[in-house]
């Protein structure tokens, strides 16, 4: 190889170089490979936050375009019971919002069982966990907390679900509205039970 070439190729290499810093581009490299920390392993991968540090949506309205082609105002909230008869439920969340919800025979309630006294999930006599119910609204009581999925018509709004119990937890969402299944927390709604675990 001849002398020459050796100064061929500096001369390339500080023409690039000289180029990148003029676009700009190698000041941004440079900067990137010295003042950019680099990511801890904690940084990359974070553990999973405890549920009670997820955001819990407490009540929402949303216009819904049904498959029919009509239209259809949903509310969502979840929050305690104020009151119930057979015939309505009024139901406050955290922030005040209070709503109050028709009850009528097409409205599903589902009713998840108490936990055990040292929190885990409630267990039959057979050892197996037990499974959310549908049951009358006579078995939804002052205090309670509860996901209600409700349909606005004017100045009432119907309940067409109420969820009382381990599903109403922190963290779990109120899903979006009438989703097949209890779902598993964000997204999977209020809807029906398909014969398979809690939501928690």
């Amino acid at each position: 190889m001849s002398v020459q070439e050796p100064l061929r190729i500096r001369k390339a290499l500080l023409a690039g170089v000289v180029a990148l810093a003029l676009t700009g581009t190698g000041v941004a490299i440079a900067w990137s490979a010295t003042d950019s920390p680099s990511p801890s392993p904690s940084d990359s991968a974070p553990g999973k936050p405890d549920k009670a540090q997820r955001p819990q949506h407490l009540h929402s309205e949303s216009v819904v375009k049904k498959a029919d082609g009509t239209f259809e105002t949903v509310l969502n909230q979840q929050g305690a019971v104020e009151s119930v008869s057979e015939s309505s439920v009024t139901v406050k969340s955290e922030d005040g919002f209070t709503q109050s919800y028709a009850v009528n025979a097409d409205t599903r309630i589902i009713k998840f069982p108490a936990p055990a006294a040292d929190g885990s999930p409630a267990k039959g006599d057979d050892g197996k966990r037990l499974k959310p119910a549908e049951v009358a609204i006579g078995e939804i009581a002052t205090g309670e907390s509860v996901r209600v999925s409700g349909v606005r018509n004017g100045d009432s709004v119907t309940a067409k679900r109420i969820v009382e119990g381990l599903g109403t937890g922190p963290g779990l969402g109120l899903g979006k509205g009438m989703g097949k299944g209890l779902g598993k927390g964000h997204g999977h709604g209020l809807g029906k039970p398909k014969d398979r675990g809690t939501d928690g």
